[in-house]
């Protein structure tokens, strides 16, 4: 099964649900996770997408973290059953007497924190701080922690390698179109890859094809489908994992993807 973890739908900006579900058929991709675009406090479409689709489509929020009442945003949205996250910066803080107010409610409610970087804010010690204060808080770190490849300071990238000793820590495996300076297979990614399947563990490493991409080609989402398969690095085990059930498990769709 094959579930990708991170797709930006709209009724703006990006196509709507309607032009992905082909090219989802096509790729062999048999769930998604819908997960709000930057910009966009609306959550209602993505709400009707996976109430159209039960079972198949999870979705993750947006709310306006830097309100008062984006707390109680949170649970509302929680209890719609609709929704499986939110989408947070690392450095998002909330205003008022407490600044984790929107991180807590994130928690209470069981969903998970998809956090953005840059790796800097991610690898930045008062990110971990922050999770200190919140032991029960899954969290995905988008994009392997928007990690730049080969450029990147390696200091920050073994403070976000550190992350993963958290139970709740997840990350993902895409953005290599955006973050790599070669092309398809990205060789400049892989050892940066192999240290985080090493320390995250294949379980908690979620897949995306990009599918959103705004440079995409045809046959580039298959490809992105077969990066991980073609990786010496990982076990068939792995793969499994990576390319459909870290998903599922994280944001509670069915295994059967259906």
């Amino acid at each position: 099964m094959i579930v990708d973890s991170h797709v930006h739908v709209g009724r703006w900006k990006y196509p709507p649900l309607e032009e992905y579900l082909p090219a989802m058929k096509e790729a062999g991709v048999a769930a998604a996770v819908l997960v709000q675009f930057v910009g966009n406090a609306d959550n209602a479409y993505l709400g009707q997408c996976v109430a159209a689709h039960p079972g198949r489509l999870a979705a993750v929020a947006m709310v306006e973290p830097d309100t008062h009442g984006a707390p109680a945003h949170v649970a509302r949205l929680a209890a719609t059953g609709r929704f499986g996250g939110i989408r947070l910066w690392a450095t998002t803080r909330s205003p008022g007497a407490d600044p984790l107010a929107v991180w807590r409610a994130v928690e209470a409610a069981g969903l998970v924190a998809s956090v953005r970087g840059p790796l800097r804010d991610i690898a930045d010690p008062a990110f971990a701080a922050l999770l200190d204060e919140l032991p029960a808080l899954r969290f995905r770190l988008e994009h392997l922690g928007f990690t730049e490849y080969p450029a990147a300071d390696r200091r920050d990238f073994g403070r976000f390698l550190d992350l993963a000793a958290r139970p709740g820590a997840h990350t993902m495996w895409a953005g290599f179109y955006a973050n790599s300076g070669t092309p398809y297979p990205h060789p400049d990614a892989d050892p940066f890859l192999r240290d985080a399947v090493a320390a995250f563990g294949a379980r908690r490493v979620t897949w995306s094809g990009d599918w959103n991409r705004p440079d995409a080609r045809p046959g580039d989402y298959a490809a992105a489908v077969r990066h991980p398969l073609e990786r010496p690095y990982l076990t068939e085990e792995d793969r499994r994992w990576i390319l459909g059930r870290a998903t599922a498990h994280l944001f509670g769709l069915p295994e059967a993807g259906a």
